[in-house]
């Protein structure tokens, strides 16, 4: 009985996880529809950017879970608003690199800002939101790492 718990359990939490991103992303997307005209793909490639620096396309559609013609779209619409910019990479010239133009770079604060905030408010309640955060952190290294089946 007692692995069927550990099954009913996990089965919950998985679910959980889910729905709480799922969540979040849709309140992140409305709201930065609403403050900034931005869909939550674009605030999402916004924020990878601003971490990285640089990503080309197949990258970007990788890290956020669509595929590549889908971010090729919302690169366009970006570049279209003037917060984003193709260039050619310097180290394989085959490759085109999409980048943050200044105006994007403030735009990726702003919507920094805007998923603290909803982060803050989703947070409401946690005991230890220290601790859920590396907890979280340690699942998507053990996804990245492709240790589940």
């Amino acid at each position: 009985m007692g692995n069927d718990d550990n099954t009913a359990s996990a089965l919950g939490l998985g679910r959980d996880l889910m729905l709480a991103g799922s969540r979040l992303r849709d309140a992140v997307g409305r709201r930065a529809q609403r403050e900034f005209g931005l869909t939550a793909l674009q605030s999402d490639m916004l924020l990878l950017l601003a971490l990285r620096g640089s990503m080309i396309s197949t990258e970007l559609a990788t890290a956020c879970g669509v595929n590549a013609s889908t971010v090729t779209h919302a690169v366009d619409a970006g570049i279209e608003r003037g917060l984003m910019l193709r260039e050619r990479n310097e180290h394989d010239r085959r490759l085109v690199d999409i980048v943050l133009t200044t105006a994007g770079k403030r735009m990726a604060e702003r919507v920094r800002a805007l998923v603290a905030d909803l982060a803050r408010a989703a947070l409401e309640g946690v005991d230890q939101p220290a601790v859920l955060a590396e907890s979280l952190a340690q699942v998507t290294r053990n996804l990245d790492k492709g240790q589940l089946p």
